[in-house]
């Protein structure tokens, strides 16, 4: 199993067992009894919501701005496109499946977690952070990989952005709207009976003093909830009398409404069916999604309730008949919801919990998303690699296999132009996951050294990464490889080099050091000569040390002869030249001075070809 899809199966069920305590602990909650007085009230509300509804559009506007700061707008429009296709299209999906299994869930499952289930997409803002791991994963998953022109994706963003943005803006002004109008003649409530109801409502929901306002507005038929905020708030009641047990009933629904947060959640609905706008059956879940919200808010209000008050409580129904609009809430709505509302209410029927559920289905959530990408615009590597200049300008100085099936921890070139010829020919698409390059399994990093400073390139099976170190913090521009790197073509370019380990104790620990390769030949079976690297003036390891220990020198290659070391004292003394044969198991004792120790072996290489390598690394005393 990859880091990346266990971080996925933990952060699910995780998070999951959180949200299937919390059910269950909201619905114990609701029939828990607690003194209503002032004085002896303890502990949370009866009512409370299930889900910050406000947190998953927070959380993706605030990595779109991130985005935006750090790397621009073709940052800004990745991330955007991989959120359409990770988050958008997920919940899309799942929605679709709710509505398909929602009648079922209806008759056997209450109507709380019927609820829950439309909010469940909410912590999808956790799995944010599912990316980091997958970057630091080198196991990690493949993707499905869309691809398309760089025009047809500029075309389609626009047309989604501004069908998301009218759609958004519509329902807020639309909200506005109806909250002027039914506010506009509402006068606030001050006789002292519906007040003594409406306070004796707000204790038995254990809430004591809020911010929330009751008011009368004769433009309404129905009473509801509105505003998005405690300070706006506002439980508007028609402009008509109640008995003090209907009052009751009438203000239980609304407060329930309320502690929930159910407007905010009406938002995020909003929010979500804005975002996936070209997906009819998105609409009908924001208006499904309604339905259960007053249906569990009408379970709650007639929980351990008599038929009787159950009776008077669909009566009231009845004669409340209206509308809402926006993100409000009412007592009663449409004439199909409000059908199976005074069925539901009337004959409710023995219900399961559900709480698991909610679980268990954010699990398979969490295991379901960042499987997507889309790729687009494509460019030949001549121009994202090399920026159209001439491979010449760019020095191939260091090569560095991850998981290379050859074992070698170092290569070198054999045609450094082949080898920039082959970058520069491969097809690279802009996408949308910040995937690292090594999560496909093989991959390559190399450095090179160009006019203007170090770039630095990592190549896997199907990505590449570069960055150009000069530039200010150094961004690193992710692409997509059309067809995957021919390793079998690579493998004739590039060989393992061979590596001389220095070992020895320091402050009583082991240490190693690979000691810097001067010069590299490659004698092949039939004789031929290739100069892998050539003599390298400036190459050096140094060791510094406090006292005179012996050092251990290991070839990982097998030698094809004995090696030869020689001491070249760095101040001026008499050089001196010892064979394999003078250092019994490989043990040299270096000189009471500064010297410099230059090795030379033959070593196995491939295809039977034979190294011949020359190390060399510097001894300084600290006496």
């Amino acid at each position: 199993m990859s880091t990346t899809l266990a971080f996925r199966l933990i952060l699910g069920l995780v998070v999951g067992g959180v949200l299937t305590f919390s059910v269950w602990d909201r619905s114990y909650t609701e029939l828990e009894e607690r003194p209503t007085d002032e004085d002896t009230r303890t502990g949370m509300p009866r009512f409370r919501s299930f889900a910050a509804a406000e947190m998953l559009p927070t959380m993706l506007v605030m990595y779109l701005v991130i985005s935006f700061a750090i790397g621009g707008r073709e940052m800004a429009v990745q991330y955007l496109l991989g959120l359409l296709l990770r988050v958008f299209l997920l919940i899309g999906v799942y929605y679709v499946l709710l509505l398909a299994v929602m009648p079922l869930l209806r008759r056997h499952i209450s109507a709380r977690v019927c609820a829950v289930l439309w909010l469940l997409p909410v912590y999808l803002y956790f799995l944010a952070q599912v990316s980091s791991v997958q970057r630091a994963d080198p196991g990690g998953e493949r993707m499905l990989v869309l691809h398309a022109s760089g025009t047809l994706v500029t075309v389609l963003l626009a047309v989604w952005a501004a069908g998301a943005i009218g759609v958004f803006a519509w329902k807020i002004i639309s909200h506005l709207r109806f909250r002027r109008r039914v506010l506009k003649d509402a006068v606030v409530v001050t006789d002292e009976q519906t007040l003594a109801v409406w306070q004796a409502e707000l204790a038995r929901a254990w809430l004591g003093e809020t911010k929330w306002t009751l008011v009368r507005a004769p433009q309404l038929t129905t009473p509801l909830s509105i505003g998005l905020f405690q300070k706006t708030t506002c439980v508007a009641l028609p402009a008509r009398s109640y008995t003090p047990e209907e009052l009751s009933l009438i203000l239980r629904h609304e407060i329930i409404h309320l502690s929930r947060r159910d407007p905010a959640s009406k938002f995020f609905m909003v929010f979500c069916t804005a975002m996936c706008w070209f997906n009819p059956l998105m609409w009908v879940a924001m208006r499904k999604s309604a339905d259960d919200f007053e249906l569990s808010c009408d379970e709650s209000v007639l929980l351990a309730q008599p038929q009787p008050v159950r009776r008077q409580y669909a009566e009231l129904l009845l004669k409340t008949a209206g509308d809402e609009r926006g993100f409000t809430t009412c007592l009663s709505a449409t004439a199909s919801a409000l059908r199976y509302r005074l069925k539901n209410i009337m004959a409710p029927g023995k219900k399961h919990t559900g709480a698991l559920l909610v679980g268990l289905t954010f699990a398979v959530m969490a295991l379901c998303t960042g499987h997507m990408a889309l790729a687009y615009d494509a460019q030949p590597g001549t121009e994202r690699i090399f920026d159209n200049q001439p491979l010449e300008a760019f020095h191939l100085q260091y090569l560095d296999p991850w998981d290379d099936p050859r074992g070698a921890n170092d290569y070198a070139c054999v045609d450094e132009g082949a080898f920039k010829t082959y970058l520069a020919s491969l097809e690279l698409e802009t996408y949308t996951e910040k995937l690292d390059v090594y999560s496909d399994g093989r991959g390559l990093s190399m450095d090179f050294n160009t006019p203007e400073g170090i770039m630095v390139v990592y190549l896997a099976d199907q990505s590449i990464r570069v960055t150009r170190i000069w530039l200010e913090n150094a961004p690193t521009e992710s692409y997509y490889l059309s067809c995957p790197v021919d390793w079998d073509y690579l493998d004739t370019i590039l060989v393992p080099r061979p590596t001389l380990w220095v070992y020895f104790d320091e402050y009583g620990a082991s240490r190693r050091v690979s000691a810097a390769l001067y010069s590299l030949t490659q004698t092949m079976a039939d004789g031929g000569t290739t100069v892998l690297q050539p003599p390298t003036p400036d190459a050096y390891t140094e060791i510094g040390r406090e006292n005179i220990a012996p050092l251990r020198l290991s070839f990982p290659l097998p030698l094809t002869a004995p090696y030869t070391v020689e001491i070249t004292p760095l101040d001026g003394g008499e050089p001196q030249t010892l064979t394999q044969d003078d250092l019994p198991d490989d043990l040299l004792t270096p000189l009471q001075t500064n010297a410099r120790y230059t090795i030379t072996a033959s070593l196995q290489g491939e295809q039977d070809s034979v190294y011949h390598a020359v190390f060399c690394f510097t001894y300084k005393y600290f006496n």
